[in-house]
């Protein structure tokens, strides 16, 4: 007999808030605990990974309820899944290898770009997943959610990098600016809840 009872669809987007509110937690914790050591302040970080990976979880049971309808989301967040792994995984590796003043060879460009191209691989399981979804609404909100992150993070980085070419403000590593796009898929996902009363296929 086929078990018809719907399933019960749990949140992730509270879940997705306490990833970002835990990031900017980390940053200022370490900015004013003075730890220098890159190895504690990566395992630090690991914390909000902890909320990103509760997050997908809901998100992938959100999607297996809705049978082969949902099977674009699930295909998605496994490459998420899979790319989130290989970023934490290779970014222990490089800081763990690499030190201060250690001279640049071959190897250390190989192993400081993987962590980078692991960022790389959100965008293109983000892109994958518009590609494979059939739904024309679904896949508006997708795009309508990645043009406002976009919007926002080239916004606030040409900003801070005047700001900062004028001596303003300190300097900030690039890599924070896909952490600023990160952040914004949540506010477009809200934006997309108060137009269209739904954040799309994966919330």
């Amino acid at each position: 007999m086929t078990d018809t009872t719907p399933k019960v669809r749990k949140p992730v987007i509270p879940w997705f808030g306490a990833m970002f509110a835990s990031i900017i937690g980390m940053a200022i914790f370490l900015d004013q605990s003075g730890i220098d050591d890159p190895l504690i302040a990566n395992g630090l970080m690991l914390i909000p990974i902890l909320f990103l990976v509760k997050a997908g979880m809901n998100a992938m049971h959100n999607a297996g309820s809705r049978g082969a309808v949902g099977s674009p989301a699930r295909n998605y967040l496994k490459r998420m899944v899979i790319v989130s792994v290989g970023y934490v995984g290779s970014l222990f590796a490089a800081t763990a290898l690499i030190d201060d003043g250690d001279p640049i060879t071959v190897l250390s460009v190989m192993i400081a770009i993987v962590p980078g191209l692991a960022v790389a691989g959100y965008f293109y399981a983000i892109g994958r997943f518009m590609i494979e979804q059939q739904d024309e609404f679904l896949r508006m909100l997708m795009v309508r959610q990645s043009l406002i992150a976009t919007g926002l993070s080239l916004s606030a980085a040409s900003v801070w990098g005047f700001l900062e070419s004028f001596g303003q403000v300190p300097h900030v590593d690039a890599y924070w600016w896909p952490i600023v796009w990160f952040f914004g898929l949540g506010i477009g996902a809200l934006i997309n809840k108060l137009a269209y009363g739904t954040t799309g296929d994966c919330a």
